[in-house]
């Protein structure tokens, strides 16, 4: 397994990557635009990840094919009470037959890295409240509840 930053020839791999990932979310949230990563958006918002303008995309590349992704950014204001330089695990995803691994673990380790060399003290993610996988595995990587946002319809 290697893990390493996202080159921009890996972004059509990467964009299926984030759309198998959308599909996977969407009984969580049946609001989701599970066509965003193919559109331009999404296309968009890698590029900018993959370049470094605007954050960071790692890569887990077995056999010569990607099989998961993290990205993040850094910045001051993540959330408009921030007193602190955070970084947000923007979206992860590994493959069902590469997770329980450690794939994830070191795509989460890379972006430690990156968030401290960049001075970050903190990061952030969100998960979907059902999704008791997902946060399984960020507690087991340190993380801990830290806001509750609710929501109703309209």
């Amino acid at each position: 397994m290697n893990i390493r930053k996202a080159e921009p020839n890996d972004i059509e791999e990467i964009r299926q990557l984030n759309h198998r990932l959308f599909l996977h979310d969407l009984p969580y949230d049946p609001r989701l635009n599970i066509g965003w990563p193919l559109e331009d958006f999404g296309e968009v918002y890698f590029k900018k990840r993959i370049s470094g303008e605007t954050g960071v995309c790692f890569v887990a590349e077995e056999g010569g094919r990607l099989v998961g992704y993290a990205t993040g950014h850094v910045e001051s204001e993540i959330d408009s009470t921030d007193t602190i330089l955070r970084c947000e695990l923007d979206n992860i995803y590994v493959e069902d037959a590469y997770r329980r691994s450690g794939v994830g673990r070191h795509l989460v380790s890379e972006l430690d890295n990156w968030c401290k060399e960049r001075g970050a003290k903190n990061m952030l993610v969100i998960a979907y409240a059902g999704n008791l996988d997902a946060i399984q595995f960020y507690e087991s990587y340190g993380f801990k509840p830290f806001a509750l946002k609710l929501e109703r319809d309209l």
